[in-house]
């Protein structure tokens, strides 16, 4: 298997021992979760493996956690889907719907130095960063000042140019101020969404979730934005710009991999997988979200919700991968 990684977040693939499982269960997955896909009678032999995850993983657990799963085509066509209408935290993965009205309100300065970054990194009273402790915004400072419009959505998406989770979260916090604030941004996203309207931005990144509304999504609608940048037209500077930015990895198999996730540790606890793998045009879309109704007590605490989460993505994924190369022709 011969893939490429950008320098970005490490390639799901790698675990050797998760791959033969989903490769099991994808062969051998038996439907014994009641899903309305089930109940329909229209899960296909690669997504029963899904099927028999999400059953796996709901006994075993004791403490809540739901999961959310949107898989199918960029034209809207859905191959499978579990609580895919259900509203769940957005985490880091609602950048992605930052980043394309981001990239279009700046898309004919891609590579210039961002105008309004310098006014709102000195600005003590700048939502984007006066929630921040001293140490932070120091960090913020250093790490963001000059980048170009470019390089600060490839902070926000992928931690590109920077160091720190701050500067990481306040890349996004300084786009969200500059299009006007979260329920201005909200706006502009459901106008150009106008199908997936669970989608919200209520706060900048990093405030307190107790004391402020909460970003949101569900799956389906984060889907929505996910199948607008995989569709291979139009193939306008706005989609090649987004396109590059998510690109997390390209390999020889299995096509080009666009991502973002996201993790939110208090409660409730959050973990979303979400992209698209493109292969020479023929591609499919992914959404899984793990929400669990408590705060992680340890950095362990929250692995367990992480690596549950992971390993149905890998399933997930897998089934997409069955179902798009079957239909593409050798």
């Amino acid at each position: 298997m011969n893939y490429t990684i950008r320098n970005r977040n490490p390639s799901p693939w790698r675990n050797a021992v998760r791959v033969i499982l989903l490769t099991v269960l994808v062969a051998t997955g038996s439907a014994c979760h009641q899903t309305d896909e089930v109940r329909r009678g229209t899960v296909s032999i690669p997504t029963q493996a899904i099927v028999t995850e999400i059953a796996r993983l709901e006994k075993n657990s004791a403490d809540g956690v739901e999961y959310s799963v949107w898989l199918g085509k960029p034209n809207g066509e859905v191959q499978y889907q579990h609580n895919a209408n259900r509203v769940r935290p957005a985490a880091s993965a609602i950048k992605t719907a930052i980043l394309i009205e981001f990239l279009s309100a700046q898309i004919d300065s891609l590579d210039n130095p961002f105008d309004a970054l310098d006014a709102i990194l000195d600005n003590p009273k700048s939502p984007a960063i006066r929630h921040f402790d001293a140490e932070q915004k120091a960090d913020v400072q250093k790490e963001l000042r000059g980048l170009t419009v470019r390089q600060l959505a490839e902070a926000m998406i992928h931690k590109e140019h920077i160091e720190t989770n701050a500067a990481y979260n306040a890349a996004a916090n300084v786009i969200i101020e500059y299009l006007g604030g979260p329920k201005a941004l909200t706006e502009r996203v459901r106008q150009r969404f106008p199908a997936a309207p669970g989608l919200q931005i209520a706060r900048y990144m990093l405030a307190d979730r107790k004391t402020h509304a909460d970003n949101l999504l569900t799956a389906a609608s984060l889907a929505t934005v996910l199948r607008f940048l995989a569709q291979s037209t139009p193939a306008d500077e706005l989609h090649a710009a987004a396109r590059n930015v998510l690109l997390l990895e390209t390999d020889a198999e299995r096509g080009d991999h666009y991502y973002k996730g996201g993790t939110l540790t208090s409660d409730p606890q959050v973990r979303i997988e979400a992209g698209w793998w493109d292969y020479r045009g023929a591609a499919f879309v992914y959404v899984v979200i793990a929400t669990r109704p408590m705060a992680a007590s340890s950095a362990e605490d929250f692995e367990q919700l992480h690596s549950n989460l992971g390993e149905l993505s890998q399933v997930v994924q897998s089934a997409g991968f069955r179902i798009r190369d079957a239909a593409v022709p050798q």
